[in-house]
């Protein structure tokens, strides 16, 4: 059929979405960019719905399908072959996020799919909120999966008898906000590519679209009737997770630590059976999505290019394919193992033999794993100190000294502009946008020249900005200042302009960066406590005798 039809306009609920994409109705082809959204846009959406403002129009290409695997935000199922599959062209974001929260469960891991509705929220406009798989919900927040469901919900309120008449309204406006809200759709049928690009040009879309090129390149190439290989689909799926690009090495390693024996062993002979193999790589990403979740909420990495060991990463999937999501003590302990082994060194015999080492250590019980992995360590981090001579990522030194600036929270000294078009106001603090992820995920260094000088004291973490770094004054307030390891001192150095203000700044700065970091560092490693399982652990309730029995 040539050209294409006139689009078809009508109108979807978020429900219907979720049935077309069950029944494999819904496809979105394999784009460059995966999901990009973070956790604020999803609140965000379902704030949207509920005050019934617009969130902008879907434009889904009508066409055949064949049988494949279906990805869409954590939901993976086998769908059947469709004639009237419907390809996403625009609309990816909302779509998936909408589909992902409202078929998301406890066990969700990815914090963008786990929304809820704070029924005791004042604030009307920060009732809607994530939480990570690791934070404890409260319960009170309703859960938008729950709300979606009338007998979920109903079940739900009834194991709640202490909800008030207020509260049981609140439930009922966002469970009737997200069954009566309606999308506007745009369905088209027809092969004339450029007509598409044009009706793609023409509409206006809500959040962060992907470019032209992206998405007809994806829908000129690629019909997904050929699937990729397992180890190509665990990556692009972890991926997803905007961790940063994880190396075919790195998953196999993965894989082969959640089946246990020998990490390194050859992987070509591994699998009994195509079901053996899935069931493999489907436990590993499972893994692996804990494993991004507690690095990011509990040990503070948010991108694997901080990640001081590559090896970390396959170790911890054992772990969390063993023992699920760290929690409690062996939470603590493993987050001990990591800054510890990247301060004095995680593989002093060389990185094969220490992966094979913290791999065997985890077995039988979380908190005596995470014991185990401890004791593998060098001894001697009490005395460790930042080397701020260390700037570039591909030293764990360096990558240190980064996780330590990012734990004063800086801020932007200037406005600037993220991937996907958004803007950021200066002052906007860096963790709260996806400027550093930005940076990492393109190869380049997050620090930027402050002076001239070689080290960490003459470097700022901030994204490049074309005007230069000359935006330190008088009316920054002090705490702008320390957010990048400065005070008054160090501005009336750098105003300065001689060769000696500049020396003197640099050791100024040194000196406050080393104490940041080296606070950092000891507040999550915690050298000189005591390790393994707490004190009344090791007591139990009949250490001193039955009562009962003296009796």
């Amino acid at each position: 059929m040539a050209g294409v039809t006139k689009p078809k306009v009508g109108r979807v609920a978020p429900l219907e979405l979720v049935e077309w994409a069950l029944s494999g109705r819904i496809r979105i082809p394999r784009f460059q960019r995966s999901y990009r959204w973070e956790a604020s846009d999803s609140e965000r959406l379902f704030d949207s719905i509920l005050r019934g403002y617009p969130i902008g129009n879907l434009l889904m290409w009508r066409k055949p399908a064949p049988a494949a695997e279906i990805t869409l935000g954590e939901l993976r199922f086998d769908a059947p072959e469709r004639s009237d599959a419907l390809w996403v062209v625009d609309g990816q974001q909302r779509l998936t996020t909408l589909i992902g929260a409202l078929t998301a469960s406890e066990d969700t891991v990815d914090r963008r799919f786990r929304i809820f509705y704070d029924l005791r929220e004042k604030d009307a406009r920060k009732r809607f909120l994530s939480a990570p798989h690791s934070q404890n919900v409260r319960d009170h927040w309703l859960p938008v999966w729950v709300a979606g469901d009338n007998r979920r919900l109903i079940a739900w309120q009834r194991e709640r008898p202490w909800l008030t008449d207020e509260e049981y309204d609140l439930c009922d406006s966002v469970a009737t906000a997200i069954r009566t809200y309606e999308i506007p759709m745009y369905e088209i049928e027809g092969d004339d590519e450029q007509a598409l690009r044009e009706i793609f040009d023409r509409m206006n879309t809500f959040g962060k679209t992907l470019k032209r090129a992206e998405i007809f390149q994806a829908l000129h190439s690629a019909p997904l009737d050929v699937q990729p290989s397992d180890l190509d689909a665990l990556r692009d799926r972890v991926g997803a997770l905007d961790f940063g690009d994880f190396s075919p090495q790195l998953l196999m390693q993965s894989v082969m630590a959640t089946r246990g024996g020998q990490v390194d062993r050859d992987f070509r002979q591994e699998f009994k059976d195509d079901e053996d193999r899935q069931q493999a790589f489907a436990r590993t990403e499972k893994a692996l999505r804990l494993v991004v979740d507690w690095l990011r909420s509990e040990a503070g990495i948010p991108h694997l290019r901080l990640l001081p060991y590559a090896l970390y990463v396959p170790v911890l999937t054992r772990y969390a394919a063993l023992f699920g999501h760290p929690t409690g003590r062996g939470s603590e302990l493993l987050r001990r193992w990591v800054w510890r082994g990247a301060a004095v060194g995680a593989a002093p015999q060389g990185n094969t033999v220490a992966l094979r080492r913290n791999a065997s250590a985890v077995h039988d019980d979380p908190v005596a794993s995470a014991t185990r992995m401890l004791d593998l360590l060098p001894i001697g981090g009490e005395l460790w100190k930042p080397d701020l001579t260390q700037t570039a990522l591909n030293r764990t030194q360096a990558k240190i000294n980064v996780l330590g600036l990012l734990s004063a929270r800086p801020v932007l000294l200037a406005q600037a502009t993220d991937s996907d078009g958004n803007h950021y106001p200066t002052g906007t603090r860096l963790s709260d946008s996806r400027l550093l992820v930005d940076m990492l995920n393109s190869g380049s260094s997050p620090l930027q020249p402050l002076v001239a000088g070689r080290t960490m004291a003459a470097k700022v973490l901030h994204p490049a900005n074309k005007t230069g770094f000359g935006f330190f004054s008088e009316r920054w307030d002090p705490a702008v200042l320390r957010s990048h390891c400065m005070d008054e001192r160090c501005v009336e150095l750098l105003d300065t302009h001689t060769t000696e203000s500049t020396d003197e700044f640099l050791a100024r700065r040194a000196d406050i960066m080393t104490t940041v970091i080296s606070d950092h560092v000891q507040r999550m490693a915690l050298f000189g406590f005591s390790d393994g399982p707490e004190a009344e652990a090791l007591f139990d309730d009949n250490l001193w005798g039955d009562s009962t029995d003296a009796a």
